[in-house]
């Protein structure tokens, strides 16, 4: 089985494990077991979670140590509760709902990551999130991969406009990031969930499914191509050309 995505309630707009309320706190993270309970129940292996409201969206409205710290604590707790399910937490930079995110980039998720310190505390990367965050995609999958904390990944596309997530398909906008994105994958021998968060307001979303399957399955073969004609070795000489060529060659 694959994973539970928690979601919380529009009561929450002030914030989930950030609330100033304590006994809105509790109920998000009293939520989220109850998350990690159906989880189990369905034989899933991890729980991710992205909250639509942990944040801010002026100047002066939050104290940012100590929504930072609530997160800590918040997974903490979640983690210890259930130690044998994989908690992942899902960031974005940015939002309708929250202009800046408590967790707003890879790095800062790979920061809480580290200061949670919990084996099953770790990262699922959305690439319209880190396209939205101003990222290379297999950037932030090599840094997070080469450490064993990216649990689950989401396929999408998007044009990288500001506050935006476009959901499109994957692979349709930026076809080479799509493809180094898988090639990391496979270097950092990931071993997760893959899902397709694409939004399909114009199209028939069977349709899109299957064209976002059929994109990762062919760009998963192409980038075991490359690394069969050698793309490594033009990324030990940081040779763009020659990358380029390679890929062109195919």
């Amino acid at each position: 089985a694959g994973a539970v995505c928690m979601r919380y309630p529009k009561a929450m707009q002030l914030g989930a494990f950030t609330n100033p309320h304590a006994a809105t706190r509790r109920e998000a993270i009293e939520m989220t077991k109850r998350g990690c309970e159906w989880a189990l129940a369905l034989g899933a292996k991890e729980l991710v979670v992205w909250s639509a409201f942990d944040g801010y969206d002026y100047s002066h409205q939050v104290d940012y140590e100590k929504t930072w710290q609530r997160v800590v604590n918040a997974f903490r707790e979640i983690c210890d509760a259930f130690p044998s399910l994989k908690i992942s937490l899902e960031f974005k930079p940015t939002d309708e709902n929250t202009r800046f995110f408590t967790v707003p980039s890879t790095g800062a998720a790979m920061l809480l990551v580290n200061e949670i310190n919990r084996e099953n505390m770790g990262l699922t990367l959305d690439i319209g999130h880190c396209l939205a965050a101003g990222e290379n995609p297999a950037q932030s999958a090599a840094l997070v991969g080469a450490r064993g904390k990216l649990f689950g990944v989401q396929l999408n596309d998007g044009y990288q406009r500001l506050g935006a997530e476009d959901g499109l398909m994957f692979g349709s906008v930026h076809p080479h990031m799509a493809l180094e994105f898988v090639h990391w994958l496979q270097k950092t021998n990931f071993d997760g969930h893959i899902y397709f968060d694409t939004f399909p307001r114009n199209e028939d979303p069977c349709r899109e499914a299957e064209y976002n399957i059929r994109r990762c399955k062919a760009l998963w073969a192409r980038a075991k191509q490359l690394e069969r004609m050698g793309i490594e070795d033009f990324l030990q000489r940081h040779d763009a050309m020659g990358a380029l060529e390679l890929i062109e060659s195919m």
